[in-house]
């Protein structure tokens, strides 16, 4: 979903000393317990966690459509709406920018407490409850039906493999879980990156960066953790980590003409992304790199007129809501498969975007309120739990979701 300005000097910033008969150097040094950058870069972003919305929605379009992506167009218009759900259907970039906030959100919330028990601590209450009580509705669904999402060939639901993927060891009952999975797995990085930018600077940070993305290229490197894990994007979480320290400054610097001609073309080459190989290196990269700077505007950049869309009361609420909302929509594919199915062969004069936009909004309307019942029972409870455990009054776990009364 803050960064410092150096120039700003604040407490822990680095010190400038002076030797005898020699130019000055400076020593790049941050107190451990001291934030690096001003209150006001470390505050919660409703916009960032909107973003996040509309990531766990695109995820849920591509769902819900990529299987027909082939389907032969009824006439040109189809054609021209196929590319566009194509195109706005980035579910993989999605993911790619979800590593992205994640990165931002959890350097705020480390550079507000640099705490690495507060840190784990903070982790396990936001991710584990919800994916714990989804895997438990999986099973339920399975016991009681012998609902299986992904057919003959699905998870086996014996009692050791529940626990499994509950613990995100495996993601094999709710194959979308393959991302948390990564994001529980790059949690030492993300606490290392930021220690090691408030200790020595953004360099050690920058080669992190480079190293990762050049490990991406090797097959062992990026299943290390499992064949259903990717680690190829693992890089996009320090790229989150650098916007939160250095992405003020950037994004100050860009004219309000070229903050929107950003933004723009972000969107664009996000979105052309869909055209190429998926899970491509070089295409990951470029999705990295255009989340990250949609993520600099949209936080740096408030008053650009482009990002008042992300206020709605709508977009909000799918971003409060997101995480579940993810979890949870591959019990919906399921039945918006069939719907798909039964308009495709029942009315042949409907165009095939048609077709996939009803079925999409048919997802959301099966999705919205189990991902709203989790959001309201599970996550914010749980996130409750851990302010009571730490003795606060209110928290913020992650950096990115506010623990309501």
């Amino acid at each position: 979903m803050n960064g410092t300005d150096i120039a700003t000097r604040p407490f822990g910033s680095p010190v400038v000393t002076h030797a005898p008969e020699r130019k000055r150097e400076f020593y790049h040094f941050h107190a451990p317990n001291c934030p690096v950058s001003g209150s006001d870069q470390r505050q919660f972003l409703p916009r960032i966690e909107s973003l996040r919305g509309i990531a766990a929605l695109t995820v849920a379009l591509m769902h819900v459509t990529m299987s027909w992506f082939a389907a032969q167009p009824r006439g040109v218009f189809d054609e021209i709406g196929l590319k566009a759900i194509k195109a706005m259907g980035n579910g993989f970039g999605a993911v790619v920018a979800f590593f992205v906030i994640s990165g931002f959100v959890l350097a705020r919330s480390l550079d507000r407490d640099f705490s690495a028990k507060r840190f784990a601590r903070a982790r396990i209450f936001r991710l584990f409850p919800a994916a714990i009580s989804t895997i438990a509705i999986f099973a339920v669904l399975f016991y009681a039906f012998g609902f299986n999402l992904y057919g003959e060939e699905g998870a086996f639901f014996t009692p050791l493999n529940i626990v499994a993927n509950m613990l995100m060891l495996r993601t094999d009952i709710d194959a979308v879980m393959w991302s948390m999975k990564a994001e529980l797995a790059a949690t030492p990085l993300i606490f290392l990156c930021v220690w090691l930018f408030r200790r020595y600077g953004e360099w050690p940070v920058i080669a992190m960066i480079w190293v990762l993305f050049g490990l991406s290229f090797l097959g062992q490197y990026r299943h290390a953790i499992g064949t259903d894990t990717n680690l190829t994007a693992l890089y996009a979480f320090p790229f989150g980590i650098l916007l939160h320290f250095k992405g003020a400054g950037l994004a100050k610097r860009l004219k309000p003409n070229g903050v929107t001609l950003a933004a723009l073309a972000s969107i664009g080459l996000f979105w052309a992304c869909s055209f190429f190989k998926p899970e491509g290196t070089w295409t990951a990269l470029v999705e990295c790199l255009s989340a990250a700077t949609l993520v600099m505007l949209v936080a740096y950049r408030v008053e650009a007129p482009l990002f008042t869309p992300l206020d709605l009361p709508i977009v909000r609420f799918y971003g409060r809501i997101s995480y579940s909302f993810y979890l949870l929509h591959p019990l919906s594919l399921w039945a918006a498969a069939r719907l798909t199915s039964y308009l495709w062969e029942r009315y042949s004069w409907l165009p095939v975007t048609l077709i996939l936009a009803v079925s999409f909004l048919f997802s959301l309307m099966l999705t919205t309120p189990l991902a709203y019942l989790s959001w309201r029972y599970v996550e914010r409870p749980a996130l409750n739990w851990r302010s009571a455990w730490q003795s606060r009054s209110a928290a913020v776990v992650s950096g990115d979701l506010k623990a309501l009364p």
